[in-house]
């Protein structure tokens, strides 16, 4: 975790060590999540709009997919068409169930980034029967830390259904932009994320809530080729980057 400009190492629940950031290469923040939910905004039914009675939509990914910061995933032979979703996520810090959206906010331990290699030319072909699985489990990059939520006090912009940040983005290619966006763009907040997630199942502490993309992939597709590096920098929260495996 972050704070005040130092990392704070922890077993989950208990203060480890305190670090200078330029001193250590961060892994992964959450290295073994009970569950990961992606809150997909382009995914969302039409009549969504963010208000109190609709709840947004999810589905599962899987977590040990994920590796922390500056890792190398192998790009997959499955696929000839590879691309990537941008994501801000939460990491749960206690369990709930049918939590309120006025209280959903303080189950968030910390903030963080979640870079997640997708499968387009699967991706279509489960879009079409309405279930996502295969596609978007290649693989991902979270952290680089996890961003204590009094840390992004001075982003929020509304409290209405949680807090809602402008937090700006950008995503580079081999070290080019290719992209901007930012977190208030997204059509709901993690409070609305949180609470309906608890709504048909006991949320668990270190659970992963996902909202994204930050970036809105329609806008500019972009794919990815063997041997490229792609990042994914917020503002305040820091930068989480991934480099594909030649193939062999």
């Amino acid at each position: 975790m972050v704070y005040s400009g130092k990392i704070y190492e922890t077993d989950g629940a208990n203060p480890v060590a305190v670090h200078e950031a330029e001193a250590i290469r961060p892994l992964a923040p959450i290295p073994h999540a009970p569950s990961l939910r992606f809150f997909r905004s382009d995914l969302q039914p039409d009549s969504f709009g963010g208000s109190e009675v609709e709840e947004p939509r999810f589905f599962y990914g899987n977590p040990i997919s994920l590796v922390g910061a500056s890792q190398i995933i192998t790009f997959p032979e499955s696929t000839i068409s590879l691309g990537f979703e941008t994501f801000v996520a939460a990491i749960l810090v206690g369990d709930a169930y049918q939590i309120d959206i006025e209280n959903a906010d303080d189950l968030i331990l910390g903030v963080t980034l979640l870079n997640l290699l997708v499968a387009r030319d699967r991706e279509r072909v489960e879009r079409i029967s309405g279930a996502i699985g295969s596609s978007h489990d290649v693989g991902g990059a979270i952290g680089p830390v996890l961003t204590t939520p009094d840390e992004l006090d001075d982003y929020v912009t509304d409290t209405t259904f949680g807090k809602r940040y402008a937090l700006s983005a950008v995503v580079r290619i081999n070290g080019v932009e290719r992209q901007r966006g930012n977190v208030e763009s997204l059509p709901f907040t993690f409070a609305q994320a949180i609470s309906a997630a608890s709504q048909t199942c006991t949320l668990k502490s270190g659970d992963i809530i996902a909202m994204g993309p930050i970036v809105d992939p329609a806008i500019d597709p972009l794919l990815l080729d063997p041997g490229d590096e792609v990042q994914l920098a917020v503002e305040n929260l820091g930068a989480i980057s991934l480099k594909l495996s030649l193939l062999q």
